[in-house]
């Protein structure tokens, strides 16, 4: 448990097993909606709480879920598409962070082999809406297409988790060099291209 007792983190880590639905699925609240980065942050608070088959069963859920093109929706409930407007690229790439946290608490290697496909197809994903200067789109629209916009914390958020996609790549010997390069010129973009993210208070504000 690291700095902090047991005890101090029972009570929420109950709470999050509790909410798991038996397919792995982890909504925000009892018959609520899932969204796949809140998910992933309950997966995470699963691990911390030393709840290892119950996480697993949560990244087994991303696995069984993930679209052929390697990304999940905005939102489900009770195992069926909620919100299926769009697939937004720091929500997808956030499993890269959680399966990544589960290795470090627990050290399965076998864990990394089994979610390694996953990873690997929502990283390309996400990619894949990089644009010109580094910054990376915020949402693929599933009738529109690539929305052309980008959000600073949502590409924050993406570039600790390809930091942890190249963390598994390496610990299995993965070759994805152009992986490195997109984090790079995305680190660029928030240093140096603030012009690209949105900043008009009404557009993205509820994100």
């Amino acid at each position: 448990m690291g700095f902090f007792p047991e005890e101090y983190f029972r009570s929420t880590v109950d709470y999050i097993a509790d909410v798991q639905q038996h397919d792995g699925a982890i909504p925000w609240f009892k018959d609520g909606y899932l969204d796949p980065w809140d998910h992933v942050e309950s997966a995470m608070g699963l691990t911390i709480g030393r709840r290892y088959d119950e996480a697993k069963q949560a990244y087994y859920w991303l696995k069984n879920n993930q679209l052929p093109n390697g990304s999940w929706l905005a939102a489900y409930k009770d195992n069926k598409v909620e919100d299926g407007t769009r697939a937004e690229s720091n929500f997808v790439a956030y499993i890269a962070t959680g399966v990544w946290h589960y290795y470090l608490v627990t050290n399965e290697i076998k864990f990394l082999e089994t979610m390694w496909p996953v990873v690997e197809s929502a990283i390309e994903f996400v990619l894949r809406l990089q644009g010109d200067h580094g910054q990376i789109y915020w949402a693929e629209d599933t009738t529109l297409g690539i929305r052309e916009d980008s959000l600073i914390t949502g590409c924050s958020s993406i570039y600790k988790s390809i930091e942890c996609a190249l963390n598994i790549a390496t610990k299995l010997e993965q070759k994805v060099s152009h992986w490195a390069l997109a984090r790079t010129k995305l680190a660029n973009a928030l240093l140096t291209h603030p012009d690209c993210f949105d900043r008009t208070w009404d557009s993205k504000s509820r994100f």
